[in-house]
């Protein structure tokens, strides 16, 4: 038996002009344009997505109990605060339409 992985499991190196033409860029202006500002140029999205990721790795290496105590406290101000947004709108659609239809009815 050969010394090293099997054929399949090797990894397929590609060069920078391949890389420019992969599926994911697909050679297109704007991607060859990102590709010429530098492999190691880190983007907001990009730094919010490792944050993001470093955050959910350290998360998910806690215990159950210690997780719910870090999550619930963000859920709960997350949910308290889309409550307060929905209940303002609904109320503010309320109050249109009452208007609009006092202003649309006619005296008797």
């Amino acid at each position: 038996m050969p010394a090293g992985p099997p054929s399949a499991m090797r990894q397929v190196v590609l060069s920078a002009a391949a890389m420019g033409r992969s599926w994911h860029t697909g050679g297109s202006l704007a991607a060859r344009w990102l590709w010429r500002r530098g492999p190691h140029r880190v983007g907001p999205v990009t730094a919010f997505l490792n944050w993001w990721d470093g955050n959910e790795l350290w998360l998910s290496g806690l215990p159950f109990v210690l997780q719910a105590v870090v999550v619930m406290p963000i859920v709960l101000a997350v949910a308290y605060l889309t409550a307060l947004v929905l209940d303002g709108l609904l109320g503010k659609g309320i109050d249109v339409m009452r208007r609009l239809r006092h202003t649309d009815a006619t005296p008797r």
